[in-house]
């Protein structure tokens, strides 16, 4: 089925050279670049995983959309968002941002998208790498490709680059060969590079997304929901790592449309990796994880926070509070928006977290976190401060209980020094991704007058 997706990818992308021919048929809608000479609105299409109520993915595309409109001016650009659910994620955007929806059908959705904008931004920050699924590459490199056969410009965004099928690996060197990356690692960077893909370095999306207008809401949730407020927060961004990858199967599908039974079905004929041995390893990290912190709680007097930055977290953030012996508040991006989710976060005195964004939210308020990693992410941001050697766990790794119990006292010891070192870490993010802002505007501009 993935080879089956590919191929799929690769027509779609074959069948966009024809878009002129469509277009005077009056079938499809179709944008160059040089229309900017009579009309200087430039079109330009949003790709990523967005309506999902992933916090991450979310706040990113909205900070991006600020960007654009800051520098290039709300009248002179019309931005197109790509979404699995527009109600999701219209209260980021005002009425003057389009939101398209697709499916996990996504091929013609893309190509029409695709030829009726004249630039592309690849916004979400898994862009190359097989661990969530193949699909959500070809995803990407359906616009990518259909961008370099129409001469019409498409950049990655603080994209990440991991470990990929072989042949997706091909995939991307030939759709994504005109694509510039700006990775948000060098680790990622690095990969980009020996792709032989053109980049450079850059960092996420979402260092400067503001909640504070959403601060006191915060404050009002915790104290309903138990705490006193001045006890210290601990929170935790539980996932299940172990059902990755997602993976397409008409064979599940049709068993599960038999069966009633969509227990493992992401979308569609989508269906996440399972089997006992994944079951036992993901109530391991939840055992490893609840007694740590159930430990340290009552040894520190801490409020729990739980989140689930991702609907899909639901589930692990249900059977963590079960663990918990002291109790736990809960906040669900399924509940709430990236504001919500972000104002919380802030409100924390430490954080354990295998959730990327949540690191990356919290971290304006210089609030220490411990990651559990299942990839390269919280591995990659981790070391870029520094905090590889205390603050960076892994989900399978034999003795998390321990780990995770001399990470929160080693916090405990050195929280001025951490968060020092946050504080001078989120300066050093926030300018260059001012900096990426005024090259994506710079770097789009330069392609008014293609050849």
């Amino acid at each position: 089925m993935d080879h089956f997706i590919n191929l799929l990818v690769k027509f779609f992308v074959w069948l966009s050279r024809f878009a002129p021919v469509f277009s005077k048929l009056g079938l499809i809608d179709y944008k160059r670049m040089s229309d900017l000479k009579n009309d200087p609105k430039m079109y330009i299409l949003l790709v990523g995983y967005n309506g999902a109520r992933n916090t991450g993915a979310d706040v990113r595309v909205s900070e991006i959309v600020k960007q654009l409109q800051d520098r290039l001016g709300k009248d002179d650009v019309q931005i197109s968002i790509m979404t699995l659910n527009e109600e999701n994620i219209r209260c980021y955007f005002h009425s003057d941002i389009r939101l398209i929806h697709f499916s996990p059908v996504f091929f013609a959705k893309v190509f029409r998208a695709c030829c009726a904008n004249q630039a592309v931004i690849l916004c979400e920050g898994s862009t190359l790498k097989s661990k969530f699924a193949n699909a959500l590459t070809l995803y990407f490199c359906e616009a990518a490709g259909i961008m370099k056969t129409q001469h019409k410009p498409c950049i990655a965004y603080g994209s990440e680059a991991g470990e990929m099928d072989d042949f997706l690996e091909r995939t991307v060197k030939q759709l994504c060969a005109d694509t510039y990356f700006i990775a948000r690692t060098k680790n990622s960077l690095e990969e980009i590079q020996r792709l032989g893909l053109n980049g450079h370095l850059g960092t996420d999306a979402a260092w400067n997304f503001d909640s504070s207008s959403r601060t006191g809401w915060a404050l009002t949730q915790l104290c309903q929901s138990g705490w006193d407020g001045t006890t210290p927060l601990l929170g935790i961004a539980p996932i299940n790592p172990f059902w990755w990858p997602v993976k397409p199967s008409l064979a599940k599908w049709m068993k599960a449309k038999i069966t009633g039974d969509h227990s493992l079905q992401f979308q569609l004929w989508y269906f996440f990796s399972w089997s006992r041995k994944r079951e036992q390893q993901f109530e391991s990290y939840l055992d490893a994880i609840a007694r740590s912190v159930n430990e340290f709680a009552s040894k520190h007097s801490c409020h729990v926070v739980l989140f689930g930055m991702e609907r899909l977290d639901t589930d692990a953030c249900s059977k963590m509070k079960a663990k918990l012996k002291v109790p736990a508040s809960v906040f669900l991006s399924s509940d709430h928006d990236g504001r919500e989710m972000a104002a919380v976060l802030r409100q924390l005195s430490l954080l354990v977290t295998s959730r990327y964004h949540a690191e990356v939210l919290s971290m304006s308020a210089k609030v220490p976190g411990i990651a559990i990693s299942m990839d390269e992410r919280l591995d990659n941001i981790m070391q870029e401060m520094d905090l590889c050697q205390y603050q960076l766990l892994h989900a399978d790794d034999a003795d998390l209980a321990a780990e995770l119990k001399g990470a929160l006292e080693y916090i405990v010891v050195h929280r001025k020094q951490i968060k020092e070192r946050l504080g001078n870490q989120l300066i050093n993010y926030q300018n260059t991704l001012d900096e990426m802002g005024d090259f994506l505007v710079s770097w789009l501009l330069s392609h008014e007058s293609p050849a």
